[in-house]
């Protein structure tokens, strides 16, 4: 059994690479422990963990934000040998929240600890997509495209979260470019095909696919969605005004927009969406490219894919 740390020191303006210290001075277990320097090194991290303890049992443990979860996760799903466990360290964790995580780093840390002494872990879903078929990449929290893909671009390259993150309020630049961005968006006309069945729509805000229920900083976009029934939930807006995008979105923090008339909810296993536009994906909150007329998004689900500590926090979805 082994126990490796991995620590994204950039996630919510260094102050992930603050809580870590605070966190170590408390560990009295056996660690190794690895500082990411680029997006890119987590999964060769992983790779070389991989290929060193090919048949131990290995409890990877995060310390990021959702991007750091998406880059672990994506490097050890289908490994049976291989348990996540999450320290909280973004402005927006969702993860923490679509996979009840505590949101404090110390308290997240004991979780971890208590949980590994069990030497089991819990499987959940994943998300695999594609652009055009090209590189299959994962998902854990959600994929989407249009609105909220534009949001989450901004966001990513906004100078207003590194500011608000300063103060532990990053998550709010989510709401701020709401409001900016709904006063010029045009929504899109696209095609969705679930499981066989293909359906054009017009007038639409967004398409978001969901493996849990959180995006954009603890919007509940998706309220039944479950991480482990082995389907993705999907949420399509359409036909909305712009001041009623504003309602949804307050609404949506409490799981309430679905009892509007233009959201429409489906389950599938395997999505397509296209469009003669070009469209913005993200997924799990970063800029993954675009569809156009000649590039579709092919999404699909992964039943029980990867594994994660935090067993006894589960209840049936």
């Amino acid at each position: 059994m082994k126990t490796v740390f991995i620590v994204n020191p950039s996630a919510r303006n260094d102050r992930s690479l603050t809580s870590w210290k605070k966190i170590q001075k408390t560990i009295n277990i056996p660690y190794d422990l690895h500082i990411t320097h680029h997006p890119a090194d987590v999964g060769k991290i992983i790779k070389e963990l991989r290929s060193t303890y090919p048949n131990d049992l290995l409890y990877v443990i995060g310390v990021g934000g959702d991007g750091t979860m998406n880059s672990i996760i994506s490097g050890t799903a289908g490994f049976d040998n291989i348990a996540i466990g999450y320290i909280p360290g973004g402005s927006g964790n969702d993860f923490a929240r679509g996979f009840h995580w505590p949101s404090d780093p110390e308290e997240a840390y004991r979780l971890v600890e208590d949980t590994i002494s069990s030497g089991e872990g819990i499987s959940f879903d994943a998300g695999l997509f594609s652009l055009g078929g090209g590189q299959k990449q994962y998902f854990v929290n959600n994929i989407g495209v249009g609105f909220d893909a534009s949001i989450a671009k901004k966001a990513n390259e906004s100078r207003l979260k590194k500011r608000l993150n300063q103060w532990s309020l990053g998550k709010l630049v989510y709401p701020i470019l709401l409001c900016v961005e709904t006063l010029t968006f045009t929504p899109y006309r696209m095609e969705i095909e679930v499981d066989g069945v293909k359906e054009k729509w017009d007038g639409v805000w967004f398409i978001t696919i969901s493996n849990q229920p959180y995006f954009g900083g603890g919007m509940k976009i998706s309220p039944r969605a479950c991480p482990f029934d082995g389907e993705l939930d999907i949420t399509i807006v359409s036909g909305l005004s712009k001041w009623k995008l504003l309602f949804l979105f307050i609404s949506v923090f409490f799981g309430k927009h679905t009892e509007l008339k233009e959201v429409h909810t489906l389950k599938g296993r395997q999505i397509r969406i296209g469009s003669r536009e070009e469209v913005p994906v993200h997924a799990d909150g970063e800029t993954a490219g675009s569809i156009d007329g000649k590039v579709d998004l092919d999404v699909k689900v992964l039943p029980g894919n990867w594994k994660m500590l935090n067993r006894s926090r589960w209840q049936k979805c």
